[in-house]
């Protein structure tokens, strides 16, 4: 047994992950304009930033979009792993742009190349800091509603964009304060920019390759989603447990064990109860894919569990 679990995506996710796009879009276009107006690297970087958090809005869209798509004749296995494939591109497309950051900045530090920021620079950061703690906040809140790893870890990359805003605004504050002789901080920070933000773009590009070629989740997942299993009657052991991500969901398949003498549809029954135990308590979990086997010598695998208390 193993039809796919339909998920229904709440219409209040889509709509903050939209204004999260629009306000990304408008705060990368807003800073990265101004910054190179107002003669700021640091500020141009922060604009980068925002694109390192456009691009998760994206990547948070669509696999939100892509999880409502049903099954289709090319695509037996869902539509899930479209937002791995788009996640590996956009971190390809960030990584560009923070080594053109890190060689333009390196490239003005050592020649000793640089220009005052101008004040506004700072009201442009500011700004920023404002309009991402709130979108930080109204996207946590939402994530908590409907217990969305996917969208809470959306929220947190809109703060991290507030707190390097925050940064900006000290670093510019400085150099205005302090004169010409500072202006070395506004190009350091755009280099540690460049190079945060290229750290950032490599580990999503880590965790998209990983995603494409089936990783298996972390062992406290797997043990979450494993001890769902005896405690539903009738299941009496089970081996062969696997999981793997699909997108930013899961999907788990196993070899479970029952009495001897069950009928087919009873083993039906126990195997629908061990997959609506494993959804109801993981909604991330898309599909249980169970196959029913006698608990008998030949099927008990050292290897396997079948007692409540016994690992894997």
């Amino acid at each position: 047994m193993g039809k796919a679990h339909k998920h229904v995506v709440p219409k209040e996710s889509l709509w903050i992950t939209w204004v999260g796009i629009f306000i990304n879009i408008f705060l990368c276009i807003f800073k990265i304009v101004f910054g190179f107006l107002m003669h700021s690297r640091a500020l141009v970087g922060d604009g980068l930033h925002s694109l390192l958090d456009l691009s998760t809005d994206l990547v948070a869209l669509f696999g939100l979009k892509m999880s409502a798509v049903p099954e289709d004749e090319k695509h037996p296995y869902g539509h899930y792993k479209f937002s791995s494939l788009s996640t590996l591109f956009i971190s390809i497309i960030l990584l560009v742009f923070c080594l053109g950051l890190i060689g333009s900045s390196l490239h003005a530090l050592f020649l000793g190349k640089g220009e005052m920021p101008h004040w506004p620079a700072i009201v442009v950061a500011a700004i920023s800091v404002v309009m991402k703690e709130g979108l930080f906040w109204k996207t946590r809140a939402v994530a908590k509603k409907t217990r969305s790893r996917l969208l809470m870890a959306n929220a947190w990359h809109h703060r991290y964009d507030s707190l390097t805003s925050v940064a900006v605004v000290v670093s510019i504050g400085i150099i205005l304060i302090g004169g010409p002789k500072w202006i070395f901080l506004d190009q350091v920070l755009g280099l540690f920019m460049g190079v945060y933000l290229g750290y950032q773009g490599f580990k999503i590009f880590i965790e998209a390759c990983e995603d494409l070629l089936d990783t298996a989740p972390g062992t406290e997942m797997i043990n979450d989603l494993r001890e769902h299993i005896l405690p539903t009657e009738g299941a009496l052991g089970y081996h062969d447990f696997r999981a793997r991500r699909v997108g930013d969901f899961f999907e788990v398949d196993m070899h479970l064990q029952v009495e001897p003498g069950t009928t087919v549809e009873e083993g039906h029954i126990i195997a629908s109860k061990v997959k609506q135990n494993i959804i109801k308590q993981h909604p991330e979990v898309i599909d249980v894919l169970v196959h029913i086997e006698p608990a008998i010598d030949r099927h008990l695998k050292e290897s396997g569990v079948h007692e409540i208390g016994t690992e894997e």
